[in-house]
């Protein structure tokens, strides 16, 4: 699969994934662009081909993450992040470590620590670019990975949480293709695998949101 990841508009932030399977597969089923746009906080399959809008469904993670950013609660979505980027990283660099360490930090003392946080994801951005623009075009099944990682410590913890949730469901797909060794034909049954275990995992990133609303309760 190869994916590329571009924010095209300042104002309405909209990713675009562009997906290709790695498996021999009909034309139909090779190019298609996943775009996210912020404004309907829908998720929208284009074919790269034509151009043409294939299906929308809706982002049900983005509304909770919402509740969130409206409550000011930066300790909470930089809790998500972690909580994402720690389940698509079995194995962890240095760098890594160091995103983790500062996130960690930056919620238990409830401060933003905003100048380290710019520092760290300032440096960091060179390694980030390398990964985005090889590693994902590669279809590495360890990039979302490390990419979900630096958003643990995105100054912008809402930006941040967003994009781990999306890392984190690219890295779940990308792991079902890598995995699956399925014999000529059934690609479909690999498409269909790799859809519902997407559809889980957004549905672990739910129910691990709702707990941390849960906690606040018992909390306040």
């Amino acid at each position: 699969m190869v994916v590329k990841v571009t924010k095209i508009n300042k104002f309405t932030q909209r990713y675009i994934f562009h997906n290709s399977a790695k498996k021999s597969m009909p034309d139909d089923k090779q190019n298609f662009i996943y775009a996210y746009d912020d404004e309907t906080h829908q998720i929208i399959v284009i074919d790269a081909e034509t151009g043409k809008e294939i299906q929308k469904k809706d982002d049900r993670v983005q509304p909770v993450l919402q509740h969130f950013h409206e409550q000011g609660d930066t300790s909470g979505l930089r809790k998500f992040s972690v909580w994402c980027a720690e389940n698509c990283n079995p194995e962890i660099k240095p760098i890594q470590k160091k995103f983790f360490d500062l996130a960690l930090k930056s919620i238990q003392q409830e401060t933003t620590l905003e100048d380290q946080l710019e520092e760290l994801y300032s440096e960091s951005e060179r390694e980030a670019v390398a990964v985005d623009s090889v590693g994902l075009r590669q279809g590495s099944a360890k990039a979302p990975g490390f990419l979900a990682s630096r958003e643990c410590i995105n100054p912008d913890a809402y930006e941040g949480a967003r994009n781990a949730a999306r890392f984190h469901c690219l890295w779940a797909e990308l792991n079902q293709n890598k995995e699956e060794d399925l014999a000529p034909g059934l690609e479909e049954v690999l498409e269909e695998s790799a859809k519902n275990l997407v559809e889980q995992t957004v549905q672990s990133q739910i129910d691990y949101l709702l707990e941390l609303i849960g906690q606040q309760q018992i909390d306040n």
